[in-house]
């Protein structure tokens, strides 16, 4: 297999046109790559997504990555490798990728079944081929513990009876086409929507796919699948998935099917060119696996919600309702409530953002963002009715360690910025919530 260059860099690192840079926060890429992503790469409306920024880099023009991870491959077959800044001092030992593939295997729930005893040679590998190669080996044990068939129904002329006779069109049959009969039996089949969905990703893949290890083993799958179509509607058949106990073995697969085909498309960059669009809102992904943690740690007694949006900033009420309606929702990333008396414990925003606890003067602020607090400041009145404590989580870093001293409101109301250690998961949160 041809091997495509790789390019290995962190979010909001640059990228140069040419040369020889190469640094985790600034690398040299390919002319036509670096073309291709000046075009291609920037936001022209609203709805379309910005992946780079034009900057100045000494007497050169620089693409600076923004906040997407992952994997994007360019027309010219460039592979860009975005990874998490987690730390000031990330090197060759892989931590920011294996933080990567665990935020990605918790969110999505993808199967890691040896992720945590991944030797440093498999973290050398290219991101999307580490990913790749862990959807193969899940297609593998569905393949060696059996694929599954099911009973289709089928309606065909057939000059023989099988089944049951359709006697009303045999009946009306032409008159010397009498040898033939219409009838219906159940076929049993390996075309069901599973075993489509699980073809059509492999064949994705083995698109997608450099290493000669992943298209080995790609192929011999591929050859125990050769009889089973492809999806044609991966909606549909998503929709159809079982949950029968004889797929058991399925489990684990599925959420690969999911993300290799685009069904919960984290981003699509569809019409520019066949490459790879593998790309993941670090804010989002941050969001979503700090709440799935923090729920796995609370008592049993606590319910924790993802963008609740049960309070509004304001009521009013308007000559066209001529009722008072709630305006300008407020939605928490993070909400726990007692189970038992529905009141709220805890009210937390997550941001993705590296604040420094050295930083404290009046000017600099931490590094906070006025924004952040005014939110928060939302939250704690409408949520808290002004008393308590909310917080806000951020990544802990070499330069925020520990629990910022609370910033106060009021006498009643304060906030708390706490850190969140993606490597031990560690979070002071979760000491601090009243049972």
């Amino acid at each position: 297999m041809k091997s495509a260059e790789v390019v290995k860099i962190r979010e909001f690192g640059l990228l140069l046109k040419e040369g020889d840079k190469s640094d985790i926060d600034c690398h040299s890429i390919a002319a036509k790559a670096f073309e291709w992503l000046l075009i291609n790469g920037q936001s022209s409306n609203e709805k379309s997504v910005e992946l780079v920024r034009v900057k100045k880099y000494g007497k050169q023009v620089a693409l600076q990555v923004v906040n997407y991870v992952g994997v994007l491959e360019t027309p010219c077959g460039t592979r860009i490798e975005i990874l998490p800044k987690i730390s000031d001092e990330d090197n060759c030992k892989g931590s920011s990728k294996r933080v990567l593939l665990k935020m990605l295997s918790t969110v999505n729930k993808l199967s890691l079944q040896q992720f945590e005893q991944s030797s440093l040679k498999t973290l050398k590998q290219p991101l999307f081929e580490i990913l790749i190669g862990y959807f193969l080996r899940e297609v593998s044990l569905v393949v060696k513990r059996g694929i599954r068939s099911e009973y289709k129904r089928v309606e065909a002329r057939s000059p023989y009876l099988k089944g049951q006779l359709k006697t009303a069109k045999q009946m009306r049959q032409r008159p010397g086409c009498q040898n033939r009969f219409h009838v219906s039996y159940d076929h049993f089949s390996l075309d069901r929507a599973e075993n489509r969905l699980i073809h059509a990703a492999l064949r994705q893949a083995l698109k997608w796919t450099k290493s000669n290890e992943n298209h080995r083993l790609g192929r011999e799958l591929q050859f125990a699948l050769n009889d089973i179509p492809t999806s044609n509607n991966y909606a549909i058949d998503f929709r159809k998935w079982s949950t029968d106990r004889t797929l058991v073995h399925y489990c684990g697969v599925k959420p690969w099917c999911e993300l290799i085909l685009s069904y919960q498309s984290p981003l699509s960059l569809s019409g520019f060119h066949k490459g790879i669009s593998f790309l993941f809102p670090i804010e989002a992904l941050f969001e979503r696996y700090v709440s799935i943690k923090l729920q796995r740690y609370l008592p049993t007694n606590l319910l924790l919600k993802i963008q609740s949006n049960s309070q509004p900033l304001v009521h009013h009420c308007s000559s066209i309702s001529e009722k008072e309606e709630g305006w300008f929702k407020l939605k928490p990333d993070i909400l726990i409530s007692n189970k038992h008396t529905n009141q709220v414990v805890c009210v937390a925003d997550t941001k993705w953002k590296r604040i420094n606890e050295n930083y404290g003067s009046a000017k600099i602020k931490y590094d906070i963002s006025q924004s952040d607090m005014y939110q928060m400041f939302a939250y704690g009145h409408k949520y808290l009715a002004g008393e308590g404590e909310v917080y806000l989580i951020y990544p802990k870093y070499s330069e925020f360690t520990k629990p910022l001293a609370p910033f106060t409101f009021s006498q009643k109301l304060k906030v708390i910025a706490v850190p969140y250690d993606l490597d031990t998961d560690q979070c002071e949160l979760i000491n601090r919530i009243s049972i």
